[in-house]
């Protein structure tokens, strides 16, 4: 890697002002997020995270027994990735006296500001300042981080942890940055990858015998407690399509071509990059290519990241943008080695003109996002949601449908329960939740209402489409089906 020059520029004089004023731009675009609901691109995600985090705070704080809200009578415990994003979010709030649904997007956000800051930290460690700087700037307009700054996913964290990871190692704080690289992977395993740059530094780039020693030391501490919490704890194995990836693929060569295509022409150069720093990447991108093996470390990640597409390109589909945030890792790289040439060429207005656009490009990337009148749900669920959760007690069981995701729709009417994600599904459903002590219904579907006549005594009342009913007695259901 290239190690930073700290020669005086204006720039490197003013260079801190301009992050801030980009910064404060930044937060000046989500103003009116930060109160926003939750509704948009990857509600269900989004929904998820945040019923967890509600769980902590409203049921248990246990850090291993993460809930969900779809849970029949059962308890609920849901372990997929390691919640400490839910967790101190919800532990937080408890702490504060606040809700969790009230500020989980400012807790995100804040999140970022962090992962910015560790990007900052990092870059800086190999790059002269106005590079840095220029680069950082990248980050932060990625159009991808963009919008996911403000959306409640515990990837954000993930990605923060990684950035100040990288920045440590780099600064020689080993044993600091490992631990870092190794919550950055509890919390969303595909970070994991990013812990090749280190390894490569030390394998290909560093003559120290004492640190290559240590890297399957550092290694072991950092999959250790990965490999106890998915291997154990973790029911991220039973989702087959995620973890099987390209191996349980049976769609045709053309559709896997047209998910590669998609992922790498549209998606990395679109959300993650940002047109607006596409031609700076290239530009880094073919540096690094004529450098060849002498940049093993970055190409060794470059690989890594690819093979991760690749197999899981099936699962990303086209519209899983933030299982791409490990590529900001080096992407950002290209940008800065982009940056380098551009400067030599232009000075540092090459720079500035291309973080002029990057704000530009993110807000006409994501603005759409936010539009409420198109929330990714019936929208009569916002519009109606106050009188749709009072309709019921809290503490009731209910069946909910017709909601494919199993999660946004308990977790806007803050409830606990069924959830029914197919009229097909609707019988065999009611049947168990009623055995079990489901005493109401909320349905959008006139077909699942068709579907539940028999097992439905009243109807409370109407809000837009969504219809809520007071379910049979199961006795009374269960002596007459006998006869």
């Amino acid at each position: 890697m290239t190690q930073p020059d700290r020669s005086s520029s204006r720039l490197a004089r003013y260079g801190y002002l301009l992050i801030a004023f980009h910064v404060l731009l930044h937060m000046g675009l989500h103003w009116n997020h930060f109160s926003l609901d939750i509704f948009g691109y990857h509600a269900w995600r989004q929904t998820q995270t945040m019923a967890t985090a509600v769980s902590f705070y409203e049921e248990d704080s246990h850090l291993l027994r993460p809930r969900r809200d779809c849970r029949g009578n059962t308890e609920g415990i849901f372990r997929i990735e390691f919640p400490l994003f839910q967790w101190t979010l919800g532990v937080g709030c408890k702490l504060v006296g606040c809700h969790p649904s009230k500020v989980g997007r400012l807790y995100t956000y804040l999140l970022f500001l962090v992962a910015v800051g560790g990007a900052f930290f990092w870059l800086s460690s190999l790059f002269p300042l106005p590079l840095a700087i220029g680069a950082t700037l990248a980050f932060l307009w990625s159009p991808a981080l963009f919008y996911y700054s403000v959306s409640p996913i515990p990837d954000v964290l993930a990605l923060g942890c990684s950035m100040w990871a990288l920045g440590l190692w780099f600064r020689e704080k080993h044993a600091l940055a490992a631990t870092l690289f190794g919550i950055s992977a509890l919390v969303k395993l595909p970070f994991i990858l990013l812990w090749l740059l280190p390894v490569g530094e030390a394998l290909f780039h560093t003559s120290c015998s004492k640190l290559r020693r240590k890297i399957l030391l550092y290694t072991l501490w950092i999959i250790f407690p990965c490999s106890i919490w998915y291997g154990y704890y973790s029911s991220l194995g039973q989702n087959k399509g995620l973890i099987s990836g390209l191996l349980l693929y049976r769609g045709s060569l053309e559709r896997y071509l047209e998910l590669l295509y998609h992922n790498f022409l549209v998606l990395i150069p679109e959300n993650i990059i940002g047109y607006a720093f596409t031609f700076p990447f290239l530009a880094g991108f073919i540096r690094y290519a004529k450098r060849g093996v002498s940049e093993k470390p970055y190409w060794l990640l470059g690989a890594s990241l690819t093979a991760y597409l690749a197999y899981e390109a099936p699962a990303i589909q086209e519209h899983h943008d933030y299982y791409l945030f490990p590529w900001l890792a080096w992407t950002t790289l290209g940008v800065a080695e982009g940056l380098k040439w551009g400067t030599k060429w232009r000075g540092e207005q090459f720079i500035l003109f291309f973080t002029t656009l990057a704000p530009i490009g993110a807000w006409l990337r994501m603005h759409h996002r936010w539009d409420s009148s198109k929330p990714g749900f019936n929208p009569d669920l916002l519009h109606h949601k106050w009188a749709l959760r009072s309709a019921v007690p809290d503490t009731a069981r209910v069946v909910v449908g017709v909601d494919p995701s199993s999660f946004i729709y308990l977790y806007h009417l803050h409830k606990k329960g069924w959830c029914i994600t197919n009229d097909s599904l609707a019988e065999r459903v009611l049947h168990e939740a009623l055995k079990e002590g489901a005493s109401y219904m909320y349905s959008d579907s006139r077909r699942l209402d068709h579907l539940a006549q028999e097992y439905i005594s009243d109807t409370l009342g109407k809000w837009g489409e969504f219809y809520v009913y007071k379910l049979s007695d199961p006795k009374r259901f269960s002596s007459s089906s006998k006869n």
